[in-house]
């Protein structure tokens, strides 16, 4: 060992998950691109989605797959420049309409510049594509050049081998057409089956991270982290960048199977993956039944499974109010409050005289993992 040599250490890494139907639907457009013309690797799902797809929704991804990289650069410039990743579907939408032709320039500007990224660091060079960036400038200010840009989205379109490149270049120099097709991709992804798969999925993603909150604080290195809550580890070529983050950010998205993927911006990693894997991290060992029974038992009684249901409308409930909702008794109230309280399924807040209940979304969600474990 070299006693006085300058050992690099990891960064105290902050830890956050969120959920998405923004980052799932484009992740979804990533998978699909792959099954129609690259590597066939994804679930049942997306098959069926490949073959769903109508002619129109195919032309538009077969013509913005490679300037926007299959899909992935639109959901990395989401990610980029949307705070709240948790758009609903209208707010998403509207996302994408309310940019304006500056953003939609920046976005091309953008999927080039990523693109060469990847080809000069992962690709081997193409003595065609190398003559004719002999003539391009790929600096962002200079790329706002229309001639500049020109020549560089035809020698992007020749790295990906495109045989009509003089048909869809000026596609890409008309910023509103280039816009109309991007979201008439996203609306036919939304309405083919996205929207149906989202609903069946999205209560299972919220529960996933509430589950997975505990594990915030983290210990070892984030590759580790990574393994921990997904059940994956990265690539060797990109462990070093993922433990060198300084905030590391789960975005469960579904149908992904056995892959990740991850973007990096300013030292923040987001990183999607397949929760549904990872749910024998679930496991009978972790769902300790036993210490669980006082939760089943508070939820055995008809009056109790009322006055949850109570709770699961309102924010928190005082026990006057629940007597007067449910007409019985001051006394059966609460004997039945304090059974619930018991079985930590619902949380007390003493205002004054006055007690405030509230459900216990912790608690419910175990009982629900545990029934979820033995059906599984």
């Amino acid at each position: 060992m070299k006693r006085y040599s300058l050992i690099p250490t990891y960064p105290d890494t902050k830890i956050s998950f969120t959920e998405s139907l923004g980052v799932n639907l484009l992740t979804v457009i990533q998978l699909t691109d792959y099954e129609l013309y690259s590597s066939p690797v994804g679930s049942q799902w997306i098959k069926n989605m490949s073959k769903n797809l109508s002619e129109t929704v195919k032309a538009d991804l077969q013509i913005l797959r490679a300037v926007f990289a299959h899909g992935v650069i639109l959901r990395d410039y989401f990610i980029k420049h949307e705070n709240n990743l948790s758009l609903n579907w209208a707010e998403f939408i509207a996302w994408w309409e309310d940019l304006n032709d500056d953003a939609m320039l920046d976005l091309i500007i953008y999927g080039i510049r990523e693109n060469f990224d990847y080809y000069y660091n992962y690709l081997p060079k193409m003595p065609l594509v190398e003559e004719m960036l002999e003539e391009v400038n790929l600096d962002q200010a200079e790329l706002k050049n229309d001639e500049n840009r020109k020549k560089a989205l035809s020698a992007l379109l020749q790295s990906w081998s495109v045989e009509n490149i003089d048909e869809i270049v000026p596609i890409f120099m008309d910023l509103h057409e280039v816009k109309e097709r991007t979201i008439s991709l996203i609306k036919g992804f939304w309405e083919i089956g996205f929207e149906q798969l989202w609903e069946e999925k999205k209560k299972f993603i919220i529960n996933w991270m509430t589950l997975k909150e505990n594990e915030t604080t983290k210990a070892g290195t984030n590759e580790e982290a990574i393994f921990n809550i997904t059940g994956l580890y990265p690539d060797v070529e990109e462990r070093e960048a993922i433990n060198q983050a300084t905030h590391l950010t789960f975005i469960p998205v579904v149908e992904m199977g056995r892959l990740l993927s991850y973007t990096e911006i300013e030292n923040h990693i987001y990183l999607m993956f397949d929760p549904s894997l990872n749910n024998e991290a679930i496991k009978r060992s972790e769902l300790n039944v036993i210490d669980s029974h006082l939760a089943f038992e508070g939820l055995g009684d008809a009056t109790r499974l009322q006055i949850i249901h109570l709770l699961s409308e309102q924010s928190e409930m005082y026990a006057q109010e629940i007597v007067k909702e449910l007409n019985m008794k001051q006394s059966t109230i609460s004997r039945h409050l304090n059974q619930l309280q018991q079985a930590n399924l619902v949380k007390v807040r003493q205002e004054g005289n006055t007690k405030y209940f509230s459900i216990n979304q912790e608690e419910i969600i175990k009982v629900i993992n545990i029934l979820n474990a033995f059906i599984n």
